[in-house]
C-alpha cells in the first residue's frame, strides 16, 4: 500500500482539514468517510484501492449533529435517528452502544458499529431530554420500546476508543 501525499486531520468537532485548510464540501468529506478504516494499531486511514492515507483524528471523525425520536411505520416501534456531520443519510441508534467518555461527552457506535460517534453539544442536549436516572443507584439510562439502556461511563482520553 502506498501513502497518498498531503496532510489530512479531523478536529474534535468532526471538521476535516487538508494541508491546513478546512474541507468545506460535504460531498468530498462524505466520500472520505465512506473510505475510512481503523488500522490494527487503532489509527484512522482512508483507503482508495492501493492508496492509503493516514488521518490524524483528535477524537472521532463521526459527529452526531441531531437526534430525532420517531416510530417506525412498519412496526410502530420507537427508534432514535442520528444525523451525522457531512453525511446525507441518517442512522438508527443502537442504544446498547451508548457510553459517556472523557469530559462527560456522549458517544455511541455508528456505521454498522465500526466507529465511535461523538454527540455534538446540540445533539447531546436534545438527547438529554430522554435520559432518566435510577434513583436507587444513580445510574443514567434511556427507555426505548419499554426496555432500559444504561449510559455506561468510560474513562479514556479523546481518540482512545475501543470496539464494544
Amino acid at each position: 500500500m502506498k501513502q497518498v501525499c498531503g496532510n489530512i486531520w479531523v478536529d474534535k468537532e468532526g471538521v476535516w482539514h487538508f494541508d491546513g485548510r478546512e474541507l468545506i464540501r460535504s460531498d468530498i468529506v462524505e466520500t472520505l468517510l465512506d473510505h475510512l478504516l481503523i488500522k490494527e494499531d487503532g489509527r484512522y486511514a482512508i483507503s482508495f484501492g492501493e492508496s492509503v492515507q493516514e488521518v490524524d483524528v483528535a477524537d472521532t471523525p463521526f459527529v452526531i449533529t441531531r437526534v430525532d425520536r420517531t416510530r417506525r411505520k412498519d412496526t410502530g416501534e420507537e427508534e432514535i435517528l442520528l444525523s451525522l456531520r457531512h453525511l446525507s443519510s441518517v442512522e438508527v441508534l443502537d442504544p446498547g452502544t451508548l457510553y459517556v467518555g472523557a469530559e462527560n461527552v456522549l458517544y455511541c457506535r455508528v456505521r454498522r458499529g465500526r466507529f465511535p460517534g461523538r454527540f455534538s453539544r446540540p445533539a447531546y442536549y436534545q438527547f438529554a431530554d430522554w435520559v432518566e436516572v435510577e434513583e436507587r443507584t444513580g445510574e443514567f439510562f434511556i427507555t426505548l420500546n419499554g426496555r432500559r439502556f444504561p449510559l455506561r461511563m468510560e474513562t479514556r482520553e479523546y481518540g482512545e476508543h475501543t470496539d464494544h
